[in-house]
């Protein structure tokens, strides 16, 4: 459950390389793979050369998405925390504290403001969208290993681009 706590200054680039990457079809030694499936060296160069550095911008946005989502329902959850230990220190004190109170008061006027900003930002439906494009760049390449469906052609590298390009641009909260 930690190791999943959000980041609160997330320093990550989607264009950079990030440590906790996994290799889609390539293992850290392509080379090796290309000798033990000659048949996929091509596709799998191809993978390599133009496709994977655009499924990573799209799944390192998604989890950069995800990452505000989750900070967004943590603050909302340590406000309303906030806001209920000081509802409960009024009622054991009485009810007479003016500044408890307004104390209370503020914080739940922040959070009401948060809720409202969270809920326009619509953060988990671009991680969802973002994440769902990713998902279909791969799928697509694997239907492309397959040499399936439309893939079957002399074109097949061309198709897969324009594929691609196509999810990229859909519609959607964020790409």
């Amino acid at each position: 459950m930690i190791a999943r706590f959000p980041v609160l200054f997330w320093r990550r680039s989607a264009d950079s390389q990030w440590s906790d990457d996994w290799p889609v079809v390539t293992p850290s030694k392509p080379d090796e793979l290309a000798s033990e499936y000659p048949v996929l060296a091509p596709d799998l160069a191809f993978w390599s050369e133009q496709l994977e550095a655009r499924f990573r911008r799209l799944d390192h946005n998604a989890k950069i998405q995800q990452n505000q989502f989750w900070l967004q329902n943590v603050a909302l959850i340590i406000g309303g925390l906030t806001a209920t230990t000081l509802g409960a220190v009024q009622g054991a004190l009485g009810g007479h504290v003016a500044a408890v109170a307004i104390a209370q008061a503020l914080i739940t006027g922040v959070l009401v403001g948060l809720a409202v900003v969270i809920r326009s930002r619509r953060a988990q439906q671009g991680y969802f969208t973002t994440r769902l494009k990713a998902e279909q760049v791969k799928s697509e390449f694997f239907l492309f290993l397959a040499r399936a469906g439309d893939y079957s052609g002399e074109d097949r590298q061309q198709v897969l681009l324009n594929r691609v390009q196509a999810i990229e641009l859909a519609e959607g909260v964020a790409g």
